[in-house]
């Protein structure tokens, strides 16, 4: 097996972090306490927003779902071409999934195709997934909102730091949510966040948070669990949160150079409305099937951790009863792209090899 000497993610832990850690460590509080309040007021400054933390992504897209009211047998939109805690976690509510395909060039969700699902469904909400941390077109999702009344969700879990007409993510009247595991921009290895305009909802989602409780002790007025995220976590959170443009400024810079020195490979389009675009992911396009696995292939055999997409919602195993919709953009696209390594200290020299290891590849 070839040693991989690029990983697909790695996180940047300095100083910062590992003092802070021992800080926390130090202070005899390593659960959820002043430190998760420091870390929720500094993104709440860099959102624009009220912000909730929370252990992990999938917990943030739990607690979103709980605090909008999501019931059993409630028709929950979703793109088919997505990480699968997207469909998971509200199927484990009891919503019934409808997948809508994507545009074959953003990845994000086709707004037409949308509209004969909202148009044909009574459909509860929405949720839409800014892939790779590319944004959507939200004022678009919004009017369709409004014309069919249903509820929308930003599944923003890898657009930190991503811009729509100059705002960023999260910071819009609907609810988002992010995550920080350990291959996203920033990271507190596991953790996650969801955002909010309405402050009793995010009064709401702090009690989802802390087992339905509104106030300490044994008085339950909601359905919640522990989601609750750690001292420990936030910590590190915090002083990432401090280096993220720096971060964000690198992932720019490495896509540029992808784009400008890679032959034969075509990337995600990037619509004239996204005016920051994070780049958690970076995604290459192949012609066909035979090529996507040449070139994960190849590059894997340098040392360089190339992997295959998200596997179409329609097709997941765990997901049969979706088997009758058809996507076949979302097919089409997981048949014929890949990801490059993305992260924020990719050296020069690591750019560098990838470059060189895919222009060698004859297409």
């Amino acid at each position: 097996m070839t040693e991989i000497k690029v990983p697909m993610a790695k996180p940047v832990f300095e100083d910062e972090e590992i003092n802070g850690i021992m800080e926390v460590v130090k202070s005899g509080w390593l659960g959820q306490g002043k430190v998760t309040e420091k870390f929720e007021s500094a993104l709440s400054e860099y959102l624009g927003t009220n912000v909730v933390a929370v252990n992990n992504g999938s917990s943030a897209t739990m607690c979103a779902l709980l605090a909008h009211d999501i019931k059993p047998g409630d028709n929950i939109v979703v793109p088919d071409f997505t990480f699968i805690s997207t469909s998971s976690v509200p199927k484990i509510l009891g919503a019934n999934i409808i997948p809508v395909d994507i545009d074959p060039e953003t990845l994000n969700i086709d707004l037409n195709s949308l509209e004969k699902i909202v148009s044909k469904n009574d459909v509860k909400m929405t949720i839409f997934v800014d892939i790779a941390g590319l944004p959507n077109e939200i004022n678009s999702l919004i009017d369709l909102s409004k014309k069919f009344d249903f509820l929308l969700l930003e599944d923003a879990a890898e657009g930190l730091g991503s811009e729509y007409k100059n705002k960023k993510l999260g910071s819009f009247d609907h609810t988002s949510f992010f995550s920080f595991h350990i291959a996203k921009l920033i990271t507190t290895v596991e953790g996650g966040c969801i955002t909010t305009q309405d402050s009793e909802l995010t009064k709401k989602l702090k009690a989802i948070r802390d087992l339905g409780r509104y106030q300490p002790g044994y008085k339950h007025d909601i359905i919640g669990s522990n989601f609750r995220i750690t001292d420990f976590q936030s910590v590190i959170g915090l002083n990432q949160l401090k280096k993220v443009e720096r971060f964000i400024s690198r992932r720019i810079e490495v896509a540029k150079i992808f784009k400008n020195e890679i032959k034969n490979l075509t990337f995600q389009s990037i619509p004239d409305y996204v005016t920051r675009h994070s780049y958690m992911l970076f995604f290459a396009k192949t012609k066909n099937e035979k090529m996507r696995d040449l070139y994960v292939k190849k590059l894997r055999e340098n040392g360089i951790d190339a992997r295959l997409s998200f596997f179409p919602l329609h097709l997941q195993p765990c997901n049969p009863e979706l088997l009758q919709y058809d996507c076949p953009n979302s097919k089409k696209v997981y048949d014929t792209i890949f990801t490059l390594p993305m992260y924020n200290s990719l050296t020069d020299d690591d750019v560098n090899l990838i470059i060189k290891t895919c222009n060698e590849i004859d297409p």
